[in-house]
């Protein structure tokens, strides 16, 4: 038999360092500490002292004297710890030049050849889908006491609300109080939680004035990313509509596909890398297709999309997403791969809804595959469907407003994207496109060509269609006419293509023909 060669201390750390570098671990502060930790005691020579109580006064930072036998957290970790490297060895390391592992019923890591290794897909979780963590943590008062009890239930809420939002994996606000109650530091309350981030701030109390100070920090490099201040008379401190706006604006700012998390992924990480679903989630991609859709990023999104899907078929945000790219695709005349973009997009959207009916980005896919559809009796339901649901992205409310107004309720419709562009700024160009669609129904063009200039190119067929109809009506036709031009040589038939384009989402044949007889006055 021949001998297994003696492995280098070197060759333990390089392989370590590979394994940490995978999603799993690099997005677990836990994880990774806890990983760390046992392979450099072993290298180190102390492998004796990888007891159940080291590990957790040393990785986990439980207090001295705390009782490993009425405390599993360490047996917890361990077994996340043993399937997350499962997990690697039967993906990413699968040809590694060493084996790590952990052994049942010990802590102490061995390393061997990779010949040793031969994982049962049926103990796999295949569950590569990375959803950034928050945890809430207890808000500082200064000044009165009493302003304590307002501070709890402030967090609380928006904890709540937070898990409307399926991108996200959200700490309970019990755990996290428990946590901050210890008078720990940021960085060791994220990593006891397993947050990537933490939500924090401070209310401060003056003569008759409340000053909410909220901010959203990164576990692993402690950088405040977000921070907002709000101001509230004191007497109405206990008004829960001043409370629910404090919350509707914190939560629609952080979560959703342009709130400031993915907002920060995306400046982080280059889009030209190659498509890694371990790497890249269903958020991230769609955040890039909304913002820089172009044939490059829509195939590789598509492709995202439908891996994500046949790895994790439960995810019901991934199906919600991938529908959505279908539409997309058709949208704008790209290659879907399918005979009909529209209905793969209203299956998709029904497939989320079924493993999740409180699946936001699924209403929003429904409704516009609906609007191509033309059936604005379904978009109706859908929106009174999620309106029962009490959910609170608007994000979506946005999305399903600009449905509306196609659909032929303006003023619903209106009412929504108004609303939701004054809470987050960060919004898609079609929101804007809806407005000016609206603004054009009701005959104020010069509300319709404002908007429609806040598209600012990310759709130049639209920006350029809406602006020459407007200044047509407004029988400005210098600017209708240097619009034209420019339109046409984007797009040299597309004089022919106007109606057809129009017709196809929005469901009023009037509005359809208003627009029609505009363009062909600006033509003249």
């Amino acid at each position: 038999m021949k001998p297994i060669p003696l492995i280098q201390k070197q060759e333990i750390i390089d392989q370590m360092n590979r394994i940490l570098s995978f999603p799993v671990f690099s997005n677990s502060m836990i994880l990774s500490e806890f990983f760390r930790f046992i392979v450099l005691e072993t290298i180190e020579g102390r492998s004796h002292s990888l007891k159940e109580y080291t590990i957790g006064t040393q990785v986990l930072l439980k207090k001295a004297g705390y009782d490993p036998q009425t405390d599993a957290s360490v047996r917890i970790h361990a077994g996340r710890l043993r399937r997350a490297l499962d997990d690697y060895y039967f993906t990413l390391g699968k040809n590694d030049p060493l084996l790590i592992s952990v052994p049942k019923g010990a802590y102490i890591p061995t390393f061997e050849p990779p010949k040793a290794f031969n994982p049962s897909p049926q103990g796999i979780t295949q569950n590569f889908i990375h959803k950034p963590t928050l945890a809430v943590i207890p808000f500082y008062c200064l000044g009165e006491n009493s302003l304590q009890t307002f501070a709890d239930g402030l967090c609380d809420q928006i904890c709540t609300e937070f898990t409307g939002f399926s991108e996200l994996s959200v700490v309970s606000y019990f755990s996290s109080r428990k946590i901050a109650s210890e008078l720990l530091e940021n960085k060791d309350m994220a990593l006891l939680l397993d947050a990537t981030y933490l939500l924090t701030g401070s209310i401060q109390s003056g003569d008759d004035k409340v000053r909410i100070r909220v901010q959203l920090i990164q576990s692993k490099s402690q950088h405040q990313i977000w921070a907002c201040s709000y101001e509230k008379e004191k007497s109405a401190m206990y008004n829960f509509a001043i409370q629910d706006d404090i919350v509707k604006h914190v939560i629609n700012q952080i979560g959703g596909s342009h709130g400031i998390i993915y907002r920060e992924a995306a400046k982080a990480t280059p889009i030209k890398q190659s498509v890694d679903i371990k790497v890249y989630d269903a958020v991230f991609w769609y955040y890039y297709l909304v913002n820089d859709l172009n044939e490059i990023t829509f195939k590789k999104g598509l492709e995202v999309m439908k891996n994500t899907v046949q790895l994790d078929p439960q995810y019901a945000l991934g199906w919600a997403i991938l529908g959505e790219t279908y539409i997309a695709g058709y949208f704008f005349g790209y290659d879907c791969g399918v005979a009909d973009p529209i209905e793969e997009g209203v299956k998709c959207g029904q497939k989320a809804i079924v493993i999740d009916p409180r699946c936001q980005h699924a209403y929003q896919t429904l409704s516009l595959a609906y609007l191509f559809q033309h059936k604005p009796k379904n978009c109706f339901q859908l929106y009174d469907q999620w309106k029962k649901l009490n959910l609170n992205s608007t994000g979506i409310s946005g999305g399903l407003g600009f449905c509306l107004i196609c659909a032929g309720d303006y003023e619903r419709g209106h009412k929504l994207l108004s609303e939701s562009i004054q809470v987050n700024p960060y919004y898609q160009w079609w929101f804007n496109a809806g407005l000016s669609i609206y603004h054009f129904h009701n005959s104020e063009f010069e509300e319709a060509i404002y908007w429609a200039n806040k598209i600012q190119r990310q759709s130049v067929i639209w920006e350029l269609i809406l602006k020459i109809t407007s200044y047509s009506e407004l029988n400005n036709y210098s600017e209708a006419f240097f619009c034209l031009e420019e339109l046409r040589k984007e797009f040299p038939s597309i004089s022919e293509n106007i109606k057809p384009i129009l017709g196809s989402f929005l469901q009023s044949e009037i509005l359809v023909d208003r627009f029609w007889n505009a363009f062909k006055k600006a033509e003249i």
